[in-house]
């Protein structure tokens, strides 16, 4: 490794302990960030409070305590009285739209009670170019958090909470548009669906008990992401950019609701031209596996930006690093989605090695790859130098 992708290792391994928003963990994190950057030389560096908070967690657990319980009692309607079965879908439905519009969310709700309201921040430096004829955010987050269960059992609890529970819901309405028409009976398909109406319901209820906590060292998640965009941010000021201004973003609380994204763009969106600014987001990069491109996200689906993703597939091959580019249906979020949300350019990626252990004790140096740390850094900025030659 050169000595600007040694340097994001170095950070990565500074930053792996768990720090989640309101602890000491995260007071510790954020002396690290700063110190990093002005080690580089950054004279200035930005520091911009907000204020966040639990909101989306604790409505999501309440939307999926509320959704799993409908679920049994929707095939148990079904059974004594077909025509509630109708009412509870209907319940149901809604259940589901508030989930998405939770997860879909471009602004920052705060909690009633102090005790789940925190203070963080986002962390940043500016780097000017000769020119200024387009805008370059590399972003990552440095918050992190553990759950009850490993992010791969929560989007797998997740999909088969939506995904199974809407085709339950379009046998059941069936079945009891039949029930009442035609006084269809069958007994054999009554206790089926009522088994597994059930098994989903406990799925969707298992969401509620998912809580978060503060024991996940966080070294893929997203320690790693961190040292790179720092690491980038010094590569760049020692090979400036001709027509690209760069902006090297740290931000605070992803884990509980992409508040630092949420809060960087909505207070600067007046002044960054959404024709000529451009973000990527680091989630998970320098793990083991694959590097993966977040080209589309959410029901509905959303896109990330078809240039970008050009580019990086594009370079990728040139480079011979492999890259794959997926969809996220539900189930996991990052930064870049409010800023796709607001009608921004940008893309996302990451590394397949680490999802199951994130979110978790086992998220630690063990998993971080110099291989990988060094692909992302490659490629990142033969990206950058392609992006600045297309403003030539």
């Amino acid at each position: 490794m050169s000595v600007d992708e040694n340097l994001a290792y170095v950070i990565t391994k500074r930053l792996s302990f768990p720090r989640l928003v309101g602890s000491e963990g995260e007071k510790k994190a954020i002396k690290v960030v700063v110190d990093e950057f002005e080690k580089i030389g950054y004279n200035t560096v930005n520091r911009e409070k907000f204020e966040t908070s639990l909101y989306i967690w604790k409505r999501i657990e309440l939307w999926f305590l509320i959704l799993g319980t409908l679920y049994i009692i929707l095939a148990i309607s079904n059974i004594i009285m077909p025509i509630l079965s109708l009412v509870i879908i209907a319940l149901i439905v809604i259940c589901m739209l508030k989930l998405c519009k939770i997860s879909d969310s471009t602004k920052i709700k705060l909690m009633k009670n102090d005790k789940y309201n925190f203070e963080t921040e986002n962390i940043y430096v500016n780097l000017k170019s000769k020119n200024s004829l387009a805008n370059l955010i590399f972003l990552a987050h440095y918050d992190s958090k553990s759950q009850v269960f490993s992010s791969i059992i929560r989007i797998y609890l997740i999909i088969v909470s939506v995904f199974g529970g809407l085709i339950l819901l379009v046998v059941i309405f069936v079945l009891s548009v039949l029930k009442i028409i035609f006084m269809f009976n069958n007994l054999i398909l009554d206790n089926i669906l009522l088994g597994v109406s059930i098994v989903i319901g406990i799925l969707a209820i298992l969401n509620y008990f998912n809580k978060v906590g503060n024991k996940s060292p966080g070294a893929t998640d997203n320690a790693t992401s961190v040292g790179t965009v720092i690491a980038l941010s010094k590569y760049f000021k020692n090979n400036p950019s001709e027509n690209i201004d760069f902006t090297f973003l740290i931000t605070g609380s992803e884990e509980l609701n992409l508040g630092g994204a949420i809060n960087f763009i909505q207070k600067h969106k007046n002044e960054l031209d959404k024709d000529i600014t451009y973000f990527i987001n680091y989630d998970l990069v320098g793990a083991h596996g694959v590097l993966r491109n977040v080209t589309s996200h959410g029901i509905p689906k959303k896109t990330t930006n078809s240039k970008l993703n050009e580019l990086f597939r594009n370079t990728s091959k040139d480079l011979g690093i492999e890259i794959k580019e997926i969809y996220f249906p539900t189930g996991a979020g990052g930064d870049h989605m409010p800023i796709v949300s607001l009608g921004y350019k940008a893309c996302a990626l990451g590394s397949a090695g680490s999802i199951k252990y994130v979110h978790s004790e086992k998220d630690t140096m063990s998993l971080v790859s110099k291989e990988g740390l060094n692909n992302i850094f490659s490629l990142s900025i033969e990206v950058a130098n392609r992006l600045n030659k297309e403003f030539t």
